[in-house]
């Protein structure tokens, strides 16, 4: 398959902050080495996994007209992201996120969208999307746009351009999605949700249950990912678990985005389930290995070497 690929969704600075003990409680503070400014979002940390591939991908989105605007659109701009459907929005802020990493537990996030919540979508031409071979959104449900009638017009084309579709979620706590999911999961080809989204999602702790119960939604694939426990599918051939290669983890942002990117890159190149999912899971252990979303992603070579190496030591 040839084409563009066209990520939608969340672009961010992250702030991130390196381990600290325990998070401090009401009125304490705590010290950690650095808190560093990062290239950050879900739909920005795909695009940039996809192009350090080779891949040309377009990234739709939107950021402020200030500092950290243009911090981000300098990064994508070197990485070799297609800028032309980022929108900068006038006296709005860029969006920021705050990565809060702590000894034995997930990170945490605070985020404050921004730009995001803007008109941006509004401003795509979905006649754009002849040239697509994957149309993906990311963190849907973080920000106020897009809104489910954004995603639900941009996939249809998609489908009309015969572009493969992809979708993963952020669920904010207290808000429901499902509504939304009924309404797209029937236009995705492969819906990737964490298991923490997907026991929000659908009550249950055992993501193969979770992973069925999403898939009877009416999307073509599910994939919950299970951090270093690896990732659980379904599809219309049945359903089964990957096992995650085995890393030292410094902080797992960012390893869902680059899991999709291995998914996408994969895809692309005509692979089966069973290479796109290790391909996925090797993205998703070498950012797992550093430090914020971006360090990680590795080029071709880099990823093609641990490819390597994992087909080999499952033959032994």
């Amino acid at each position: 398959m040839s084409g563009k690929i066209f990520c939608f969704g969340a672009v961010v600075a992250d702030l991130i902050a390196h381990q600290i003990p325990r998070l401090p409680g009401a009125g304490e503070s705590a010290r950690t080495s650095t808190i560093s400014l990062a290239l950050g979002g879900c739909a920005a940390n795909t695009a940039t996994g996809l192009a350090r591939l080779g891949h040309p991908v377009l990234l739709c989105g939107a950021v402020g007209d200030d500092d950290l605007g243009n911090f981000l659109r300098r990064e994508l701009s070197n990485e070799g992201v297609d800028l032309r459907n980022l929108c900068v929005e006038s006296g709005i802020p860029t969006g920021v996120s705050f990565v809060i990493n702590v000894d034995g537990q997930d990170r945490r996030f605070i985020s404050a969208t921004g730009a995001n919540d803007e008109a941006w979508p509004e401003c795509f031409e979905i006649d754009q999307l002849e040239a697509a071979a994957v149309v993906s959104f990311h963190g849907y449900g973080l920000a106020k746009r897009p809104s489910v009638e954004d995603v639900e017009s941009i996939l249809q084309g998609a489908r009309k351009a015969g572009a493969t579709t992809v979708l993963d979620v952020i669920v904010i706590p207290g808000e429901d999605l499902l509504p939304d999911l009924e309404r797209l999961l029937p236009l995705v080809d492969v819906f990737l949700p964490n298991d923490d989204e997907a026991r929000r999602l659908t009550g249950t702790d055992d993501p193969r249950q979770a992973v069925r119960q999403l898939k009877a939604m009416g999307a073509q694939t599910v994939v919950v990912t299970c951090g270093e426990r690896g990732a659980v599918w379904a599809d219309p051939q049945g359903c089964g678990q990957i096992v995650a290669p085995e890393v030292v983890e410094v902080d797992g942002t960012g390893c869902g985005d680059a899991f999709a990117a291995g998914w996408i890159d994969a895809s692309l190149r005509g692979a089966d389930l069973e290479d796109k999912l290790l391909t996925a899971c090797a993205m998703g252990a070498l950012v797992a290995a550093a430090e914020g979303a971006i360090d990680g992603l590795p080029d071709r070579a880099g990823l093609d070497e641990l490819m390597r190496n994992l087909r080999q030591a499952s033959l032994l």
